[in-house]
């Protein structure tokens, strides 16, 4: 429990305790008594206050009095408390607080007893299934997608480290008309090799990802291929999309992205999930000119959706809706992280889980915004089709795996990235990557050379160590934080914020033969443990020296 859960509850108790001696003049709404307790900047006579709250305005609609009447009764129960060494009441009747060194040493014991488990477990458990990156395997990744694969495996960690059941997946688009595509474009490539030319179809990919799997094909086929039947056709189908599916897990690998469970589009429709799909919603299908619509209008969507076309085949929403019901049968709740370009493909999903008696909240879909790619300032364009695009490979000659994901997760999904690849990369102490490694490796560093770490009862913490502590103490609520909100940048922003604070303590006391060395030795562990873990669930590494 961190300190301002304690101080929280403490209030609480008090409030409950007064109220049963009849202080207030009506009975007070526990349910909806919302206050704050705020970690404070205030200082007053060389007296750093550590937090403030204003309870005693919340209290104000039970009791006809000032509140600064009633802060002074919260005060002089507060004072009971170990926890508290001081509390003054500034105007018009805020209670500001000076916490006991022993809430501080309660701080560190709390860290170096949990270790990798502080602020674990946390939330009540359920089953959640993120479904991220989920690229076609029609050609390379691009920066596009690293984005959401970094995005998406942090949040797994964080949900993982919360206490949620977990299952991270990529869905496989491999039934497609795109594979198609991607075949035809594949036996152009596939006969150059053996120097017969043809045009390139005009719809079709045309980068050096497909010439690599050209030249697997070849390589493990020979001419295999060069006289196709639609046998042949089928089965150089499955071989491309495997080759390419390998490489872009080999290159997720790479940065540190693995998943659970790899779905594909093909065995939803070879394991005739569709049925139970078109059962579920029969109540709002209809047909028209020969084709199948699904009556989403009635749910506000702008038009109806067509799920079979008058040919026979089916669009990309009908075998997408039975693979999110495979999911909903066996998850408590689905996370989808998508490109914002599939913003308007969100509301048609949430009411076909509507239509199959499904609560829409079941799914959540987070989506994210362009990567935008500078180098020696100048932009990298993406278009994957033209044979142009900066993939992740790409990506990677150029810069570290840490760089990548740290820089990727320093603002919110909702917003454009600017990824500067010589900024990333660099050892400037502005470089929030840079910071927060280094930041690390100092602590292990501190650690070599002093005192092993050890409470003395008797420390008096200075006001720069206390910030520390502070910070250090918040990690749980940060935790619960990003579980509701999704906000990984968070995460990055209290790494950077913690260093400083530490940067600064560090700066203003020498450690070694310091009267309370081992002291603050501990101080320095706990600090250490929480960047360690910090760093881990961004799928970061914690270097020991730098």
């Amino acid at each position: 429990m961190t300190i301002i859960q304690r101080l929280k509850e403490n209030i609480l108790e008090i409030i409950k305790k007064i109220q049963d001696e009849n202080y207030f003049d009506s009975v007070i709404d526990f349910n909806n008594l919302n206050f704050l307790v705020n970690e404070s900047n205030l200082n007053n006579n060389d007296i750093s206050y550590d937090y403030s709250t204003n309870i005693a305005f919340i209290l104000k609609q039970y009791k006809k009095t000032s509140p600064m009447e009633i802060a002074k009764v919260i005060q002089n129960e507060l004072l009971k408390s170990k926890w508290i060494s001081k509390i003054d009441i500034a105007q018009p009747g805020f209670l500001n607080i000076v916490l006991s060194d022993i809430a501080f040493i309660d701080i560190i014991n709390n860290i170096v007893k949990e270790r990798d488990n502080y602020g674990k477990n946390i939330i009540q458990k359920q089953k959640i299934n993120v479904e991220y990156v989920s690229a076609n395997p029609t050609g390379y990744l691009h920066v596009g997608h690293v984005r959401g694969a970094v995005y998406g495996s942090t949040l797994v960690n964080i949900y993982k480290h919360a206490g949620h059941n977990v299952e991270s997946e990529y869905y496989v688009n491999d039934a497609g008309h795109q594979i198609e595509i991607l075949v035809n474009s594949l036996l152009v490539r596939y006969k150059e090799l053996f120097n017969i030319f043809q045009e390139m179809p005009t719809d079709c990919y045309k980068g050096n990802d497909i010439i690599y799997v050209a030249k697997i094909v070849k390589e493990k086929y020979g001419d295999y291929f060069l006289e196709i039947n639609e046998t042949k056709y089928n089965k150089l189908k499955k071989i491309a999309v495997d080759i390419l599916l390998d490489k872009i897990k080999y290159d997720l690998e790479c940065i540190n992205v693995k998943f659970d469970t790899f779905t594909s589009e093909k065995s939803i429709l070879d394991n005739n999930l569709i049925k139970p799909v078109l059962d579920k919603l029969s109540d709002n299908l209809y047909k028209k000119d020969g084709a199948l619509y699904l009556n989403t209008t009635q749910f506000g969507d702008d038009k109806d959706r067509v799920l079979i076309k008058s040919n026979g085949n089916n669009t990309y929403l009908l075998p997408d809706i039975a693979y999110h019901l495979t999911k909903l049968l066996k998850s408590d709740k689905l996370i989808n992280i998508w490109g914002a370009d599939h913003s308007g493909y969100i509301a048609r999903m949430k009411i076909a889980l509507k239509c199959m008696g499904y609560e829409p909240d079941k799914l959540d879909i987070l989506t994210i915004e362009l990567v935008k790619l500078m180098k020696n300032g100048e932009e990298f364009k993406m278009s994957k089709r033209s044979g142009t695009s900066v993939t992740l490979s790409d990506l990677l000659e150029v810069s570290k795996p840490d760089a990548i994901r740290f820089m990727m997760l320093t603002r919110e999904i909702s917003n454009n990235f600017i990824f500067d690849i010589d900024y990333a990369n660099s050892n400037d102490t502005n470089n929030p990557v840079y910071i927060v490694q280094y930041g690390y490796s100092r602590a292990v560093s501190l650690l070599n050379k002093l005192k092993k770490p050890n409470i003395n009862k008797g420390i008096i913490f200075s006001s720069k160590a206390k910030k520390v502590l502070l910070t250090l103490d918040q990690f749980p609520d940060l935790i619960k934080s990003i579980v509701n909100t999704s906000k990984v940048n968070l995460l990055t922003q209290y790494l950077v914020n913690l260093v400083k604070k530490f940067n600064s303590f560090y700066e203003e006391t020498r450690l070694q033969n310091h009267e309370y060395e081992t002291s603050y030795a501990s101080l320095v562990l706990s600090y250490k443990l929480v960047m360690n873990l910090g760093l881990s669930l961004l799928g970061i590494s914690a270097p020991k020296t730098m």
